[in-house]
C-alpha cells in the first residue's frame, strides 16, 4: 500500500506591482489621504472663486465676456489670492498694469482650507487626541487634549506637510496655467514665490496645530534663559510679554481693516 499525504499548491509570488505598493505603503502611511486633502483643498477654493464670480457674472445686466471670460477672472482671482501679483493687459494706454495688492479676505479663504486639510492628515482615524494602549501610536500628542482609544498611529508631520503640499500644487498649477489665457495674467515669477509659500506655510500652521503645537527648538531656548526674563517676556502672566501681544494684535486689526476694505 502506498501512503500519499495531500501537498498545498504553491502559493503564486506576489507581482511586481503589489510588492512596490506594500512598499510604498509602509514607507509612507497616509502621503495618499495628505494628498487627496490638499487636492481637495484647492478644488474648494477654486471651485468657491468659480461659483461667486459666475453669480455676478449671471447677475450683471451687461457682461462684457462670455462664462470663459468669466471662469478666467475667477482663476485669476483665486491666484491673487495667494499673494500672486496679477498684469492687467487690456488697459486703455496698452501699458500692461500690475494688480499687486491682495485683500486679506481673499487671502483667509486658501490659508484656511489648507491649514485644515494639513491638520486632519496627520489623524488617520476619526478620533482626535491622545492614542492610548500598547500600539505604535500610543502616547503620541495630538490637538485637543483628548484621549482616544488606541488605533492607528498619527501621520507623521513631513508626510502630512508633504502631502498636503504636493496635492495643492498639482491643483493649482494647471489653474495658474489656466489664469495665464485671460485678461488678469499671473505674474511667472510672483507665483514661483508667493505660491508654494502660503501653501507651505499654511500647511505647516495647520500640522503644527495637529501636533499640539509643540514649542521645538524656539520653546526649548526659551526654557533657558534666566527666571527673571521668562517672567517678564515669556511666563503667561508676563505684562511685557501681554503688552507685546496686544500691541500686535492692534496692529494686525488695523492692517486687516484697511487691507479688507
Amino acid at each position: 500500500m502506498t501512503q500519499t499525504t495531500a501537498r498545498r499548491p504553491p502559493s503564486p509570488s506576489p507581482s511586481p506591482v503589489s510588492v512596490l505598493r506594500a512598499r510604498w505603503r509602509d514607507r509612507s502611511p497616509g502621503l495618499a489621504d495628505g494628498l487627496l486633502g490638499g487636492a481637495l483643498a484647492a478644488g474648494l477654493g477654486v471651485a468657491s472663486f468659480a461659483m461667486l464670480v459666475m453669480v455676478l457674472w449671471v447677475s450683471s445686466p451687461y457682461p462684457d465676456n462670455g462664462p470663459g471670460g468669466a471662469l478666467h477672472v475667477a482663476a485669476s482671482l483665486w491666484v491673487l489670492s495667494h499673494g500672486v501679483e496679477l498684469v492687467r493687459t487690456d488697459t486703455l494706454s496698452g501699458v500692461p498694469a500690475p494688480v499687486g495688492v491682495t485683500p486679506l479676505l481673499l487671502l483667509l479663504l486658501p490659508v484656511w482650507l489648507v491649514h485644515r486639510a494639513a491638520r486632519d492628515a496627520t489623524d488617520p482615524g476619526s478620533g482626535v487626541g491622545i492614542a492610548v494602549g500598547s500600539g505604535p501610536g500610543a502616547g503620541v500628542p495630538l490637538a485637543g487634549g483628548a484621549h482616544r482609544d488606541a488605533g492607528p498611529p498619527p501621520v507623521s508631520a513631513r508626510i502630512a506637510w508633504t502631502g498636503v503640499v504636493l496635492g495643492y500644487l498639482a491643483v493649482g498649477t494647471p489653474v495658474v496655467l489656466y489664469a495665464s489665457g485671460g485678461a488678469l495674467r499671473p505674474a511667472w515669477a510672483s507665483v514661483a514665490v508667493c505660491l508654494p509659500l502660503v501653501v507651505m506655510g499654511a500647511a505647516a500652521a495647520g500640522v503644527w496645530t495637529a501636533f499640539g503645537r509643540p514649542g521645538g527648538p524656539v520653546g526649548r531656548a526659551l526654557a533657558r534663559l534666566p527666571r527673571a526674563v521668562r517672567e517678564l517676556i515669556v511666563e503667561p502672566d508676563a505684562r511685557l510679554g501681554a503688552a507685546t501681544r496686544a500691541a500686535c494684535a492692534g496692529a494686525a486689526v488695523l492692517v486687516g481693516a484697511g487691507r479688507c476694505c
